[in-house]
């Protein structure tokens, strides 16, 4: 059973830490699709020392990242990943909102997993500069500072790929007609 001093504390370490774990773990992937592997299994490792009482700060948690990255191509970790979600289903749905709407849901992320699938096809930086405006929020100088590129780069890679989305979208929309 999980005590809830600990639990407090991954929670305040977690919120403290997250973006700036994050902003390593995106620059530093080879891959897109394993930054959420690797930031779950640093959150892991975060959450083990915790409950062993090892003082935590965010240089700790960022040497923790840098030996999970490395591990995580030199292992191939992906391969050996177990949830740590419970399988209660009764619980699960006990959690569920009444006012859900499913089918909403599912074209919400439908649309957000076709966006996603096409910026993964595109070169990395593209999809990094996606992954750190949009999902993290950083600004065009943030992340232009991170990737060691110009910000009037990072503008042109975001309007082009947007003119892009925007001109696929509309032209899937003219086959659904």
């Amino acid at each position: 059973m999980i005590d809830n001093v600990a639990l407090n504390k991954f929670s305040k370490i977690y919120d403290e830490s997250y973006l700036e774990v994050s902003k390593y773990v995106v620059l530093n992937c080879s891959k897109i699709d394993d930054v959420d592997d690797i930031l779950q299994n640093i959150y892991i490792d975060v959450f083990k020392c915790i409950k062993r009482n090892i003082n935590i700060d965010i240089s700790y948690i960022i040497g923790i990242a840098k030996n999970k990255v490395k591990d995580y191509y030199r292992f191939r970790y992906k391969d050996k990943i177990i949830s740590i979600f419970m399988n209660d289903k009764e619980e699960v749905f006990e959690r569920i909102p009444s006012n859900f709407n499913l089918e909403k849901t599912i074209i919400n992320k439908y649309d957000v997993d076709r966006l996603w699938e096409y910026l993964k096809r595109k070169k990395i930086i593209i999809f990094k500069i996606f992954y750190l405006y949009y999902y993290l929020g950083l600004s065009i100088r943030e992340i232009a500072k991170l990737l060691n590129i110009s910000q009037s780069n990072v503008k042109h890679y975001i309007y082009r790929t947007l003119n892009e989305l925007s001109f696929l979208i509309e032209s899937e929309g003219d086959k659904n007609v």
